[in-house]
């Protein structure tokens, strides 16, 4: 069931924000050099963040893990870590910079407090103060980790800066940024989390379009494990858009949580702070709950029927005073749907009047509750059965209507797409090449139309009432003739292709072409034969492992088959004993088990457990009772064997 705010959080990235609320105390700043034998203060984490990451458009976020998890909050919250294997658990505190003014979201850098030992080498740097650190990277991200800290970032220079930051050598981010320092001022210390959005991160909320926030501030306390108290404080640009009605509103977007009374505001000018209790057991309970949902119309029904049947198929009980169906996306008559319900849970049916039952209609059931909508959608009568056959020879379509339900055929449509079309449609979305209305009054089973013009890569929908993807009840997509096999054979390099149809079918071999790596392969069908029939096969040389290959067919270069060259291993599974069943005989050295257990993932070089080649009849052993997957990787990269033990 899915479960939606009322609101979001003074709009902007209000639902990511809202999902987050986390951040820390601010206060005065220190100043840490040399060894960080000691867990670095909250307060300390915000001197790493240098004034080089500040963007126009930012968020500035805070946590204080060890006050947070004493709340028996509905859901955990966990630390960002990045790409790195860093246990949750061990992080203490963090901050982090979130940039939203770009194109794409990012955080230029997170700085964590803990307890940190990370397994394998590291080289080891120091900065010009005197820090030691392990550096630390993936492919996206670096990172800075000593026993107490951890610094990642996008690139070594932020590293740098970080630590100068710290260091007092280069500008810190708050002092830097007045409308952060303000933010984080704004408060007192001793808060679980704390939140500062700037620029175009901090709006306000989408009914009041000219009004100018300069800064939204969100500070979290545990008050007991049950308790937790809100404050929000925002400063608008004019202190004459503090209106009741501005007011009423911001008081309004804290409706998503289960709340103890009512929010204390208070004004300061074209400031305006609010202050709330959230009760977490309120919310427990909630989040506990599963609302109704999964419904299921019956398929097989009588027109004459006076009601059409959907079945809830999950749900606990819930009072149908709290729930609310829309038909059509218009809201139906309980007194109807209800069907003398008290209450609603998984196994009850509620009806819909026969007269008001369309094909291909929305259904959804919404449960309004303290942490604001649960709903669950579905569309009855969604699928009919046709019958496409394709000529490609005259480039025509012809459908047949093979189902029992007497149709209106004046809202059916015919739509071709010479591209896949979008579920649903946008400006952005492809437009149909073709749409028509071939059939008119009551449509029976075995009523036929052609569709011409149509040629292999189209789609080509059956549309009730539109002529969108999500308007079709039925859908084909034209397949270009024949498909292509591969076969890898890792020892010799040599990769094979191999044409297949589904009967004698013969065509010119001029019409298919081998890619690699998205070039034309050096053999090609043509060069080998006039035309292909199934089984028709090249055979290329000198294919390294991780080489893309692509067939297509046609002037348009439509797909028909693809693989990357990758060497392939059977694998089996014995009370602890993973075992090579078959496949390619591949260098011990360039393989590594991927074990994922209850408690995380751990890795074995396969060098350690034979030596030489691990071929067929070779094993390695895994613990029978932890393991949960066991994946091989070649030379780190590439996927080439797995086993799964039972359950």
């Amino acid at each position: 069931m899915k479960q939606c705010p009322r609101r979001t959080l003074l709009g902007g990235i209000g639902t990511t924000i809202t999902a987050a609320m986390v951040g820390s105390a601010a206060g005065a700043t220190t100043t840490q050099t040399g060894s960080d034998a000691e867990l670095p203060s909250l307060d300390g984490l915000l001197d790493y963040l240098p004034a080089s990451v500040a963007t126009d458009s930012m968020m500035v976020m805070a946590t204080d893990y060890e006050r947070r998890r004493k709340a028996d909050e509905p859901y955990e919250r966990t630390p960002s870590t990045g790409r790195f294997e860093i246990d949750a658990e061990s992080v203490s505190k963090q901050v982090y910079v979130y940039d939203s003014g770009g194109s794409e979201f990012s955080r230029p850098i997170i700085v964590l407090a803990g307890e940190f030992d990370l397994e394998g080498d590291a080289e080891t740097r120091e900065t010009d103060g005197g820090v030691e650190y392990e550096y630390r990277e993936t492919e996206e991200t670096v990172a800075a980790v000593t026993e107490t800290l951890a610094v990642i970032a996008e690139d070594d220079d932020t590293i740098d800066d970080a630590f100068a930051a710290k260091a007092g050598e280069t500008e810190r981010l708050l002092a830097a940024e007045s409308s952060l320092k303000k933010g984080f001022g704004l408060f007192d210390g001793g808060r679980a989390g704390y939140t500062v959005q700037t620029g175009n991160s901090a709006q306000a909320p989408d009914s009041m379009d000219d009004v100018t926030v300069e800064y939204i501030v969100r500070a979290i306390t545990v008050l007991d494990p049950d308790t937790l108290e809100m404050n929000v404080g925002v400063e608008f640009e004019d202190a004459s858009d503090v209106t009741d009605e501005l007011i009423e509103t911001l008081k309004g977007e804290l409706a998503y949580t289960a709340t103890t009374g009512e929010p204390t505001v208070e004004t300061d000018g074209a400031l305006v702070t609010i202050s709330v209790e959230r009760d977490l057991a309120a919310e427990r309970a909630v989040r506990e709950h599963d609302s109704p949902g999964f419904l299921r119309a019956e398929r097989d029904f009588d027109l004459e029927d006076d009601y059409l049947e959907i079945e809830v198929g999950r749900g606990d009980p819930t009072p149908i005073e709290d729930l609310t169906l829309e038909v059509g996306d218009e809201e139906y008559d309980r007194d109807i749907w209800a069907d003398g319900h008290g209450t609603l849970e998984e196994g009850d049916t509620i009806v819909i009047d026969m007269d008001d039952v369309e094909p291909n209609q929305s259904v959804t059931i919404t449960h309004d509750h303290e942490l604001g909508t649960s709903s669950s959608s579905t569309r009855i009568l969604s699928r009919f059965q046709f019958e496409f056959d394709y000529d490609i020879e005259t480039e025509t379509l012809a459908v047949e209507y093979v189902d029992e339900f007497p149709l209106d055929g004046d809202e059916v449509s015919l739509v071709a797409y010479d591209e896949q079309p979008r579920y649903r449609l946008d400006e952005d979305g492809p437009e149909p090449k073709t749409t028509t209305q071939p059939w008119s009054g009551t449509m029976s089973s075995g009523d036929e139309t052609t569709l011409e013009d149509v040629q292999p890569g189209d789609t080509v929908l059956v549309c009730w009432d539109g002529a969108s993807r999500q308007d079709s009840i039925a859908r084909t997509r034209i397949r270009p003739p024949g498909h292509v096999r591969f076969e890898y054979d890792y020892e010799n390099e040599t990769l094979s292709a191999t044409v297949e149809f589904e009967d004698e079918t013969e065509r010119s071999a001029a019409e298919y072409e081998l890619l690699i790596d998205d070039e034309p392969a050096a053999t090609q069908w043509a060069d080998e034969y006039d035309t292909v029939s199934s089984g028709t096969t090249i055979e290329l040389e000198d294919v390294a492992v991780g080489t893309d290959a692509t067939a297509v067919w046609g002037d348009e270069d439509i797909r028909i088959g693809g693989t990357r060259a990758e060497p392939s291993i059977q694998l089996s599974f014995d009370e602890g004993t993973v075992t090579h069943e078959g496949g390619d005989t591949l260098p011990a050295s360039k393989l590594e088990a991927r074990v994922w257990t209850t408690d995380g993932r751990t890795e074995i070089d396969i060098a350690d457990e034979v030596d030489g080649d691990f071929e067929e009849g070779d094993s390695f052993t895994v613990d029978a009772d932890e393991a949960r997957s066991i994946m091989l990787r070649y030379d780190g990269e590439y996927s080439v064997g797995y086993a799964h033990p039972p359950r």
